[in-house]
């Protein structure tokens, strides 16, 4: 069972963003961490990178907005300069991929829900399409 898992910026794009065909399955994760089936975690370099793209996409208000509603029930991991360091010697090829399977593993959580699996293969933690993800646990 999973008790916590880390949310890729990705994922919840699909639903702020509505995208097709991927928002079903990434809305349900989401409502998922709501309900409190497991802790959703992701990163401060997420939560910038998403208000970033939805305030392009959306607007200031609206990005605020939705950030707010998903820091109810997402907690966010704290990017420090050791994780800087630790993702700079990283086997993964992406720094941001690196920083995200870092701040992952350092917190414990039980997996890593994506839609770039591929980006993470080095992670520690398993990792699931939001698709594999609700298959294993039943929603």
């Amino acid at each position: 069972m999973v008790n916590t898992a880390f949310i890729d910026s990705g994922v919840i794009l699909d639903v702020a963003l509505a995208r097709e065909p991927f928002v079903s399955e990434s809305k349900t994760v989401l409502v998922m961490a709501q309900l409190r089936h497991f802790l959703g975690f992701t990163s401060s370099v997420c939560a910038a990178n998403l208000y970033y793209f939805l305030r392009k996409n959306t607007g200031d208000r609206q990005a605020r907005d939705f950030l707010s509603r998903l820091l109810s029930f997402v907690r966010v991991l704290p990017a420090d300069h050791q994780l800087m360091i630790d993702a700079l010697k990283s086997p993964v090829g992406d720094f941001e991929d690196a920083l995200q399977c870092i701040a992952a593993r350092r917190n414990n959580c039980t997996c890593i829900i994506t839609r770039n699996a591929e980006d993470y293969r080095e992670a520690s933690a398993c990792v699931y399409t939001p698709g594999e993800f609700l298959r294993l646990y039943g929603e």
